[in-house]
Order: structure tokens, then C-alpha cells, then sequence
């Protein structure tokens, strides 16, 4: 029977039959060391073998031939699935950003540094709850556990589609219920004291400002190039590395009176904060600490002031000032409106009024 293309160079089939049912044998072809075709049978779909599998033993073979190493070409059915292969796969998919990054990073500390070694064909539900239980052992916050669980279902969902695996563990991943969502904001006389500590520095003074009037993401605000600012009109063009999309926020003028003085030696295309994300974070993290936070526990999310406080603050001082919750997605550049309903109960219309005139 002849064989049948797939949408891999190399990679075929042929219709065969297993226990009178419909079935396909999967092949792929390659020149050999002596420049020969040689083709070599991977297995049956019956068996758990699927296209994007047959690509990866394929390509694992053309790097041995490149690199001049033995190949064996003797396939056994019941080849072991490693995490890290379908990994690499996933991330290979997203584009460089630095979500891909922080979760490149979190895979390599905690997942594969677990799994490693494990044949994903035989992991089960103990084998998950046993993970998970791990790390809530340690001094993890349950968030990030639940950012880690979230990331191997995503993983494990990407190989079941790509057909690279078909032991779909992703269901037996629970993450639990937490309450750690940050609801400190600064308030008026608190900003005031924050621009006092940065005032001496101009970049971080410009960082504050830009934080606290745009609501932008730190990775946002450290991507900011000149080019971007828009003085005729008032407007910043900001990059979300998190929803990947751009979006417009609005420059106060006092605001745009410091961009114009901290520009005025910068070429057209050069970042504002031209530096290293921590060369912001470390001093800033240090003034916050000593203002907001000596007698707060370290563990403490709700409360701690952190740089994404500035982001929240933001968003929290619009919601005070009675500014609609739809403005307030549009101007967070929140995906979801479940997002920005945090923020509902903090405007005026909210119940307050009703609850102040109650007569007892």
C-alpha cells in the first residue's frame, strides 16, 4: 500500500488494520550516513504514536547524522515521553517576551528539576497530588504553586494536542483557592512621600510618576522608547508583554513637561530606561520596604507595598474618583472585565452613601 504525506517533511503512512479496525502505520524517511534514503517504521496510531512524535524522532536522528554520533535505528513501541521534550516544543511556540522568560525560568526550577526523569505514559493522580503537595510544603506562596500547576496542565494540554503524548495528566491538576490578591494602594499624602524619597534620582522619580499616572506594568514602563510619546497629543503607546498587544495611555502635564527634559538628549528610537530591570527594581524596592512596609510580614501579599502597588494604586485612585469601570479596563488594558471589578467596590456609587445614611 503506498504511503500517505503528513504536514512533516519525512514523515508518512500507511492505512492499515488492527483487530479489523481502521488504523495508520507511521514512517519516516532520511539519508542515512552513506547518503543513502532509508526509511524507518515508528509504529501505529493504535499505539499511541502520532504525527508530531514522528517529526521529533525524525529530527533527533538528522542532529545525530549532522553531529556524527551513532543512531539506533531499532524503534521500540513504548518510548518514553520526557516532560522536557514537550517543553521545549511549547516554548518554542511563544514568542520571546518576559512571560516566556519567568516561565522558562519556573519550568526549569520546579518542574523538570521534578519530572526529570519521569516517563509521562506512567504518571498518575498520586504521582500530581504528591508534586503538589510538595511544594506547598515549602515556602512557596500557594499562588505560586498554583502559577506552577498551571503551567504543567498547560504544557501537558499542548503535547495531547500536538499528539505528542496521550496520557492526559492535565485533569488530575487542581489548583487551590487563594486569597492573596493585593489590595494595598498608596493614598494621596503616601504618594507624596514616595515622590519625596525618589525626587533626587530622575529616573526613578520619572519611573514613579510614569507608574502611578499610567498604570503601567514594570516591564511596560522599561520599554518605553521615545518614540513612543506622543507630545502633541498627550499620549504614550505602551507594549503589554503579558496580553501581547499595545494600547494608549493618557499623559498628565506635568508628566509630559519631565518626559520632554529627560528626552531632550535621547534619539528618537532609544529606551527611556535603557538599563537593566533591576538597576530600577532594587533601589526602588528598597525605598518602598523602609516607607511602607518595616512592620508587615515578608509573606504578607495583600499588604506589602511592591512596584506593582504603583499599577493598582492607579487604577484604585481612578475607581475613588468615580471613573467608570469600563474606563478603567480600557485605561489598565485589562483582557478580562473580571479583572477590574476589584476596583468597583472602592467608587462612590458602590454602597457607601447607602450605608452612611443608615439609621442605626
Amino acid at each position: 500500500m503506498s504511503r500517505k504525506r503528513t504536514k512533516f517533511t519525512g514523515v508518512y503512512y500507511r492505512e492499515t488494520t488492527t483487530n479489523d479496525k481502521p488504523d495508520k502505520t507511521y514512517y519516516i524517511t532520511f539519508k542515512n550516513s552513506k547518503n543513502k534514503m532509508q526509511e524507518l517504521k515508528i509504529g501505529k496510531f493504535s499505539e499511541g504514536i502520532r504525527e508530531q512524535y514522528c517529526n521529533l524522532k525524525r529530527n533527533e536522528i538528522l542532529t545525530k547524522l549532522r553531529l556524527g554520533e551513532e543512531v539506533h535505528l531499532k524503534h521500540r513501541q513504548k518510548d518514553k515521553v520526557f516532560l522536557d521534550d514537550i517543553a521545549n516544543e511549547y516554548f518554542n511556540t511563544r514568542p520571546d517576551s518576559e512571560s516566556k522568560n519567568k516561565d522558562v525560568s519556573s519550568y526549569k526550577k520546579h518542574l523538570l528539576s521534578y519530572f526529570e526523569n519521569s516517563d509521562l505514559n506512567t504518571i498518575n493522580k498520586k504521582d500530581i497530588q504528591l508534586f503538589k503537595k510538595e511544594k506547598l510544603e515549602t515556602p512557596l506562596a500557594p499562588k505560586t504553586v498554583n502559577n506552577i500547576l498551571a503551567l504543567l496542565g498547560t504544557i501537558i494540554k499542548f503535547g495531547i494536542n500536538e499528539e505528542l503524548l496521550t496520557n492526559d495528566i492535565s485533569k488530575f491538576i487542581k489548583k487551590d483557592t487563594v486569597d492573596n490578591d493585593r489590595e494595598r494602594f498608596l493614598t494621596v499624602q503616601e504618594i507624596k512621600k514616595l515622590y519625596k524619597a525618589v525626587e533626587d534620582d530622575n529616573r526613578l522619580y520619572l519611573f514613579c510618576k510614569l507608574s502611578l499616572t499610567t498604570g503601567a506594568r514594570l516591564a511596560s514602563t522599561m520599554n518605553i522608547r521615545k518614540n513612543d510619546i506622543d507630545f502633541t497629543h498627550k499620549i504614550l503607546t505602551l507594549k503589554d508583554f503579558k496580553n501581547n498587544t499595545t494600547y494608549k495611555a493618557f499623559l498628565k502635564d506635568d508628566v509630559l513637561g519631565l518626559l520632554r527634559d529627560y528626552t531632550a538628549d535621547i534619539e528618537h528610537a532609544e529606551k527611556l530606561f535603557d538599563v537593566n530591570s533591576t538597576t530600577i527594581q532594587k533601589p526602588l524596592r528598597e525605598i518602598l520596604n523602609r516607607l511602607f512596609n518595616k512592620k508587615l510580614n515578608s509573606s504578607d501579599r495583600k499588604n506589602r507595598v511592591v512596584i506593582h502597588t504603583l499599577r493598582h494604586t492607579f487604577a484604585s485612585r481612578l475607581a475613588i474618583n468615580g471613573t467608570p469601570i469600563f474606563t478603567i479596563q480600557k485605561l489598565m488594558n485589562h483582557k478580562d472585565i473580571k479583572m477590574t471589578l476589584r476596583y468597583a467596590k472602592l467608587a462612590d456609587n458602590s454602597g457607601r452613601n447607602e450605608v452612611d445614611n443608615l439609621e442605626f
